[in-house]
């Protein structure tokens, strides 16, 4: 994946593994990814908005392997926490989906 950078993760908490135009993304990574939303009707997102997070997400690091590509943010306004999501349960993170995002 090149958000968490895993070859092999739980699906359970990543997702499957999706493969579209030479991006290789599990759908919970990309769902939780920070700044990327799925498209209007659809549970697909934008092959470039996708591309601009992996950029992103390669200029921060982990908060909890230390490692660079944290795609997601923590909630708390003022946190600048950054993580992979299978990190999550490690740092005893919380993540939780609501909705729409």
């Amino acid at each position: 994946c090149m958000l968490c950078h895993r070859t092999k993760a739980d699906t359970d908490i990543c997702g499957d593994k999706r493969v579209k135009f030479k991006l290789c993304v599990h759908n919970y990574c990309q769902l939780l990814a920070s700044g990327l939303f799925p498209q209007e009707n659809t549970a697909d997102f934008l092959v470039e908005d996708t591309r601009h997070v992996i950029r992103e997400a390669a200029k921060k690091s982990c908060f909890v392997c230390y490692k660079l590509g944290a795609s997601i943010t923590c909630c708390e306004t003022g946190c600048d926490r950054t993580f992979h999501l299978p990190c999550a349960p490690d740092g005893q993170c919380v993540t939780q989906y609501f909705g729409a995002y």
